[in-house]
């Protein structure tokens, strides 16, 4: 009888360890979220098919569609099975339907054929407001996966920016061909010294948009009510595919103006463009 009940007690035993180590394990597991990148804070924008493709495409950003500079993130999966997709090219084309007219606007598409942190990134400049029955974004996607290409489409609302991060101009030494000016950094400016982002893209027709690499920026703040600049500011020099940083020194809180010099090999094309800054 004693070894019955023994036997009886090491069973029981060895049972409670197996199920604490099942539970335990379970505990455990990784989370596997892969629609959120930890590095990020992205909020979705929508969701949509890529016929022909075997895919769907997720959309996030990291903010509320405006008018200016958006950030956009895509992630792919497959629409059979749900994996993540990881390699192909990818490309996104904003469209903009007036009704009597359509036209694109400027964007940065990644050339990689692998996603970074999971995601396909792009730019684009909204260069108006517009609600989801005028403006939206169209995806084209070679999947390598499955070697197929596939398009979607996702309407979406545009916000306008106050103030306004984008604007445009005509210059006439460029054949009167429409230049757009688009404020992307600081996006949440402050007291002191901020890195400074303007991009410049010009319109070659209504559906493509080239950025600008050869214009000189000289950029001063000024502050209107006490009529003032600031020291110690950066012009604004091209890094890449139109994108031009500097520093910009605000000396105090209130409405600031970024006003912008246009050059082009020397010749002056624009001296009246400005961003309004506010610094609470």
């Amino acid at each position: 009888m004693k070894h019955i009940i023994t036997f009886i007690v090491s069973i029981t035993l060895l049972l409670s360890f197996t199920s604490c180590k099942k539970k335990e394990t379970k505990v455990e597991e990784p989370v596997n979220n892969e629609t959120t990148n930890p590095t990020l804070t992205l909020l979705k924008i929508g969701e949509t098919y890529l016929n022909g493709a075997n895919a769907k495409a997720v959309v996030y950003s990291t903010k509320e569609l405006e008018t200016g500079y958006n950030q956009i993130y895509v992630a792919l999966y497959d629409s059979t099975d749900g994996s993540r997709l990881s390699r192909g090219h990818f490309e996104v084309i904003p469209m903009m339907d007036m009704g009597s007219m359509q036209h694109s606007s400027p964007v940065e598409n990644t050339e990689d054929t692998t996603t970074t942190d999971g995601y396909f990134k792009s730019g684009v400049v909204f260069t108006m407001p517009g609600d989801a029955s005028q403006w939206s974004l169209n995806f084209a996607f070679h999947n390598h996966k499955n070697e197929s290409m596939g398009r979607g489409s996702l309407g979406m609302a545009v916000k306008a920016s106050t103030p306004a991060r984008s604007k445009s101009t005509l210059i006439f030494a460029e054949n009167n061909a429409a230049l757009y000016l688009t404020f992307a950094n600081p996006l949440k400016p402050a007291v002191g010294i901020n890195d400074l982002e303007i991009l410049l893209h010009k319109k070659i027709s209504n559906d493509e948009y080239a950025p600008v690499d050869d214009y000189t920026i000289v950029m001063e703040p000024t502050m209107p009510s006490m009529g003032h600049s600031s020291p110690n500011n950066v012009n604004p020099v091209l890094t890449a595919n139109g994108h031009y940083k500097g520093k910009v020194n605000f000396t105090m809180s209130g409405l600031w103006h970024i006003n912008l010099k246009l050059y082009k090999a020397g010749v002056l094309l624009s001296d009246d463009q400005f961003f309004e800054i506010t610094i609470d």
